[in-house]
């Protein structure tokens, strides 16, 4: 008994670490900026991870306005990453 209860919670664990993880990237959009960053996931610690890079780049406080699930560089939008390097097109997949 104790056998098999042993050998279940192995094949679990290693299910858990096996099966990939699906997170979907997001582009949050700030209130009065031009800036998008983008990040995996959509938890508190990505928006927090976002609006400090937001905050980093233009120096000044960020809000989150929206999201996206993709960023183009324009005239009049700056797309960043989770690492605050600025890239030309993002897109989730």
């Amino acid at each position: 008994m104790l056998k098999s209860i042993s050998i279940a919670s192995l094949l679990f664990v290693v299910a858990l670490t096996v099966e990939p993880c699906v997170a979907e990237a997001k582009c949050f959009g700030f209130r009065g900026q031009t800036i998008r960053v983008c990040v995996d996931g959509d938890q508190a610690a990505s928006r927090r991870t976002a609006i400090a890079v937001c905050e980093r780049v233009s120096g000044q406080s960020c809000s989150i306005a929206g999201y996206s699930g993709s960023c183009q560089r324009s005239s009049s939008v700056r797309c960043y990453d989770a690492g605050g390097r600025e890239q030309r097109s993002i897109q989730s997949e």
